[in-house]
């Protein structure tokens, strides 16, 4: 090599990644077969506990991918040459990849209870998007040693992890939302490129005379309280109630319902619990069930359980006669439904402008703030991923959306009393966790404007007996957690006296 021969770039480099990249995908793609099937209970807690921080994580690589493709087209446009390089952005896309597909792999073996084909088929894209990455990087590292030759096949890799990515994303957010999830409100034409059934208008329920007690009662109550945790996609405890065979078979709990003994079945054992109770079903933050769909659940499943039996074949106490005219009819059903679609019509561009606050928010705080559901105006919003850095500086910048939260988890964080006056902003609040922060009976204060708040946990907190006296005018309050505070139980007794239909729960 003469000096006017210009250097050559060393190829140890990318030898080194390309070792290196070669164990990773080979240990990515040996993982599945290596661990077999899910057995959560011999999976450690810890495990477990990190498995949790995947939804938080599996945005990097689609970040993180998006931003190397728009880095590729610009070079590709305007024609820059090597030293436009990607290498550090696809170095990150799959450094990030292999660790959400990891911490996938540890979510998938401590929560089995979802759609089996389903989320094998997102754990294998997750692991085969992973290996994209790697071998995207590799291939990188040896077109910027050789001076930008292979670009091509580089590029070719990227569609190849963007076609994945868009596949397995997919199914994430089937898991998550179920199957419909990003086709449900297609246009038909969309959904017939797609293979999929034009949509169609719900029929108003027809009107019966002698109504099949499992279909038109036992049916629409569950597909309100239960269907939401407990459907083909998320077999929370893996039980799946939508279908009448598996409703009846139960999950891990034992029988679902066993015919003619209520008091045997599980579900009614689950629903009877008190409401503090870890194993009461619904859980906390859902809706519980009425007290007259509880009666009409029981006098089913003690008439038989039957799927095809009419009101007219069951015997019918007063009680049940009572429940029964409390139910709502097909018909008033479909009014109802008819007159709910008005509201979210007019409120529609409330969901859209706090679109723009929650995609700020989010980069704040990733996965803790969501719409209550797919269709809802509500918001909810859970600290549990950021904890003790989290505080009221943090919660101030809240303020724009708190008065469409519904759902507020402040738990283990900085939130003090200072932070509680933000809080007055949370007009439509229903539930509030405050367990183990800084907050004392200056904070009841503010808490005392909340008119819709219907559970309070205050576990851990300083607040006194002389303190929650303050709260005696909140009627609507149902559930309040005072365990290791300074109240005892002369305050809790003081209290429930002035709100006898709140449950005061002081834990052992």
């Amino acid at each position: 090599m003469t000096e006017s021969d210009p250097p050559r770039r060393s190829i140890i480099g990318p030898i080194f990644f390309s070792l290196c990249g070669f164990l990773v995908i080979a240990a990515l793609a040996a993982l599945p077969f290596w661990a077999g099937k899910p057995q959560e209970n011999n999976l450690p807690e810890v495990a477990k506990f990190i498995g949790r921080f995947h939804p938080v994580v599996l945005h990097l690589p689609i970040g993180m991918l998006v931003w190397v493709l728009i880095i590729e087209a610009g070079n590709l446009i305007f024609r820059k040459s090597a030293q436009s390089s990607s290498r550090s952005a696809i170095f990150f896309t799959a450094f990030s990849a292999v660790l959400a597909a990891l911490l996938g792999f540890l979510l998938y073996f401590s929560m089995p209870d979802y759609d089996k084909d389903l989320v094998e088929r997102h754990l294998v894209g997750g692991i085969i998007l992973a290996c994209c990455a790697v071998a995207a990087f590799v291939v990188k590292t040896w077109v910027d040693a050789l001076e930008g030759r292979g670009t091509k096949h580089y590029r070719y890799l990227l569609l190849c992890c963007a076609g994945v990515m868009a596949f397995t994303s997919h199914d994430g957010a089937s898991l998550t939302h179920g199957k419909g999830y990003l086709t449900d409100h297609a246009p038909d034409p969309l959904r017939k490129a797609l293979g999929l059934p034009a949509r169609t208008t719900e029929k108003p329920l027809k009107k019966t005379d002698d109504p099949i007690v499992y279909t038109d009662v036992i049916v629409p109550i569950l597909e309100q309280k239960c269907y939401s945790c407990h459907n083909a996609e998320k077999r929370k405890g893996k039980y799946q109630m939508d279908k009448y065979d598996l409703l009846l078979a139960g999950g891990t709990k034992g029988h679902g319902i066993i015919p003619g003994k209520s008091a045997d079945s599980n579900m009614m054992v689950r629903i009877n619990l008190p409401e503090g109770d870890d194993e009461h079903m619904p859980p906390e933050g859902k809706k519980d069930l009425e007290e007259h769909e509880v009666v009409l659940i029981k006098w089913w499943i003690d008439g038989g359980a039957s799927k095809d039996a009419k009101l007219t074949d069951l015997p019918m106490t007063d009680a049940v006669k009572q429940a029964l005219s409390m139910r709502v009819s097909p018909e008033k059903r479909t009014q109802q439904n008819a007159a709910a679609s008005q509201p979210v019509k007019q409120t529609a561009g409330r969901r859209d402008s706090l679109k723009a606050d929650i995609a700020q928010l989010s980069a704040q705080f990733p996965s803790a703030l969501n719409f209550e559901s797919q269709d809802s105006n509500n918001l909810v919003f859970t600290a549990v991923g950021i904890r003790k850095k989290f505080g009221d500086e943090d919660l101030a910048k809240l303020k724009p959306v708190l008065p469409a939260m519904t759902a507020l988890d402040l738990s283990s964080t900085k939130v003090t009393d200072e932070g509680a006056k933000i809080l007055a902003d949370a007009t439509d609040l229903k539930s509030l966790r405050l367990p183990e922060t800084d907050v004392s009976d200056l904070a009841l204060d503010h808490l005392t404007k909340l008119s819709h708040l219907e559970s309070l946990n205050l576990y851990g907190t300083r607040v006194s007996n002389a303190g929650i006296l303050k709260l005696a005018g909140m009627k609507q309050l149902k559930k309040l957690y005072l365990w290791h505070t300074d109240v005892d139980a002369a305050g809790a007794r003081a209290l429930g006296e002035k709100l006898p239909d709140c449950e005061i729960v002081m834990g052992q």
